[in-house]
């Protein structure tokens, strides 16, 4: 009879224990939920640039990365800029950007650039649809400070070899605070 005792309290035990492994909060649950794709638009259409983007899509915020998918993208050469000639678009490129001690602002981490390799002429458009970018993202990153930059790298096609200004970058972000509060840009 001591036996039968022992062996219902070793089961029991166990069975405590199995119990306890399998038993999960209902808030450890909701981290380990699939991360939420969040709508975004960014947009430097009407600026001073002579490179103009504008892209909407959707991110995902994960554990190393901050992974973009951009349904459209358009990128435009504005006719009032200084310079009117033809550019090559080479690259795009998604940032996470955040402020400096001075007060300006820093791309701190980049996805790697996507070729566009495009030429366009003032006042021509070019369409793109379907690209995909991982940003990586420091552990520990506070995003709530953090917001996306696309860095548009250009070339100017009919300025002098040497000219210090043949290579150029233009620059269009997300509402600072994007991570904070998801959501879609306010029309402009």
């Amino acid at each position: 009879m001591k036996s039968a005792g022992n062996s219902f309290k070793k089961t029991f035990a166990l069975a405590a224990v199995v119990a306890l492994l399998i038993w999960q909060p209902a808030d450890t649950s909701a981290r380990g939920a699939r991360p939420q794709k969040a709508p975004f638009k960014i947009s430097s259409l009407g600026t001073p640039f002579g490179v103009q983007v504008e892209l909407e899509g959707t991110y995902v915020v994960n554990e190393h990365y901050v992974e973009v998918s951009v349904d459209s993208a358009l990128v435009y050469v504005s006719e009032h800029c200084p310079y009117q000639g033809r550019r090559l678009i080479n690259t795009l490129a998604l940032g996470l950007a955040t402020t400096t001690p001075r007060g300006s602002w820093e791309i701190e981490n980049r996805s790697l650039p996507l070729p566009v390799e495009r030429v366009l002429s003032p006042h021509e458009e070019y369409r793109l649809a379907g690209l995909s970018f991982q940003i990586p993202r420091n552990a520990g990153t506070d995003l709530t400070k953090r917001w996306l930059v696309v860095e548009a790298e250009d070339i100017a096609l009919d300025v002098p070899d040497n000219d210090p200004d043949k290579k150029g970058y233009a620059f269009a972000h997300s509402r600072r605070n994007l991570f904070a509060s998801p959501g879609w840009e306010p029309a402009r």
